[in-house]
């Protein structure tokens, strides 16, 4: 079923980008009928031929007639001529598109800054415009923006290009391709959308959004070769940490008085010793889905979610003061030129479900410092990595029951104003009835169970609370 799901919603993008390439709009064939309804409508009720009022009457509609066809044609040809003329610069090469998607490389997900530049001889219809909308790899539309500012080079009076400046939502957390670039001219009554395509290929990355900041101490499990130094030494071993038995050569000012009162032993504190050296505490947050969700309809957000809650626990680790790294549990690509901190976000955005590396495999028990699971992990992989795993090693289930808010969830303000649209909100109803959440609930409970009776875990919602 969740198959099918996916290449229905495959099919629907495909349809919506057919239908975005139709010349004619709605809007000129309701006017069409409408007009054709009304001068039917006007004959039956005075379509009298000895009428003075019907003689009248046809008159002006004759005039109102050809005064409406006037205009619309005149509009049409002017929108027509200007695109044909813009298909005839832009085959001898006159014409190059710029797009900008956010800083160019990478973006928090939400509605993201969009600027396309069309440089060389564009002319826009009289009173219509020209819109520009990117095309991404899986045939899916960002939003339109109009191109309504001019570009001019400095010094020169005439315009060199247009441009268009907006916004457009990526919600998805994850790796976009831009492929083309749509381009639309409109006549000034919005009748017909003449488009032309250009080839344009760019990527761009989303981040998790962020959630509200969390605190969270760890410490490291093992420390890394010593061959990176680092400006701040780490405490590892002191006074008030441990002690040993007083020897010849011990200075006397540093005896516990108190533990040789209690016992009749000398013993001294051991001197405060500082690593120069980095400790790296290592995050193991797993990917492993147990449910064959398949791509279905739930799937991108469920993603969404959990990617979120990753980074969300990510940043709080890094507040620890360690170098944090965070093993893959999938293959994903890396950028080049690109910060430690920033490839860790990127492989967090770039990740996907998978169902071939199960938590108790991925993770390093000798290594682990924290360890992240969403509720897709099926109750018996979760168990073989407690198995295996040192109680001092915490581990967190992010819940993904309530990744998708409730449509009976609305705040009294919804009462009086129209509440935000969000994308995920035509999934609220099915995500309700749907059996993968009830599955999800009662997979929840069980794994709640497990780490309630080991005693260092605990469970956190993936969505912040949302009115």
């Amino acid at each position: 079923m969740l198959i099918a799901l996916s290449k229905s919603s495959l099919f629907l993008r495909r349809f919506l980008l057919w239908l975005n390439l139709l010349i004619i709009r709605w809007q000129l064939l309701l006017i069409i009928l409408v007009l054709w309804l009304a001068g039917l409508w006007l004959k039956t009720h005075y379509g009298q031929e000895d009428s003075n009022l019907w003689i009248v009457l046809k008159q002006f509609l004759v005039i109102l007639q050809w005064t409406i066809t006037g205009l619309f044609a005149f509009s049409l040809i002017v929108a027509i001529s200007v695109w044909l003329f813009f298909l005839y610069i832009y085959k001898g090469k006159k014409i190059t598109v710029q797009v900008r998607i956010g800083d160019g490389e990478m973006e928090e997900a939400g509605l993201v800054p969009l600027t396309v530049t069309l440089i060389g001889t564009v002319i826009r219809p009289l009173l219509g415009t020209i819109r520009a909308r990117l095309i991404l790899s899986d045939k899916r539309l960002l939003g339109p923006v109009i191109l309504d500012s001019n570009v001019y080079k400095k010094r020169a009076l005439l315009r060199s290009g247009i441009q268009g400046r907006g916004e457009t939502l990526l919600h998805d957390r994850g790796i976009y391709d831009v492929e083309k670039v749509q381009i639309i001219f409109r006549d000034m009554f919005n009748l017909i959308s003449l488009p032309c395509t250009l080839p344009f290929s760019q990527q761009l990355y989303t981040l998790p959004r962020e959630q509200n900041e969390t605190k969270i101490r760890a410490q490291p499990n093992t420390t890394e070769e010593q061959k990176h130094r680092i400006e701040i030494p780490k405490r590892v071993e002191g006074e008030y940490i441990s002690y040993k038995e007083f020897e010849t050569g011990d200075n006397i000012r540093r005896i516990v008085w108190k533990i040789y009162a209690k016992s009749g032993q000398l013993v001294v504190r051991i001197p405060e010793t500082k690593d120069p050296y980095a400790s790296h505490l290592y995050f193991y947050a797993s990917f492993y889905e147990g449910f064959n969700l398949n791509g279905g309809m739930f799937d991108r957000e469920l993603l969404n979610r959990y990617k979120d809650k990753v980074r969300n626990i990510f940043e709080a680790l890094q507040e620890n003061g360690y170098d944090v790294r965070m093993p893959e549990d999938q293959e994903v690509p890396r950028l080049p030129g690109m910060s430690n901190k920033k490839q860790e976000l990127f492989r967090i955005s770039a990740a996907h479900w998978q169902n071939q590396n199960p938590p108790a495999s991925f993770v390093s028990s000798a290594k682990a410092a924290f360890i992240c699971i969403s509720s897709l992990a099926p109750l018996t992989d979760v168990e073989h990595l407690l198995q295996h795993l040192p109680m001092t090693v915490p581990v967190v289930l992010v819940r993904l029951s309530d990744a998708i808010p409730s449509p009976f969830l609305i705040s009294f303000r919804d009462l009086f104003f129209r509440p935000e649209t969000r994308p995920y909100d035509k999934l609220r109803k099915p995500w309700f009835i749907s059996p993968l959440r009830l599955r999800l609930q009662r997979n929840e409970l069980e794994i709640q169970n497990a780490l309630e009776k080991r005693g260092n875990g605990w469970v956190v919602s993936s969505i912040e609370i949302e009115k």
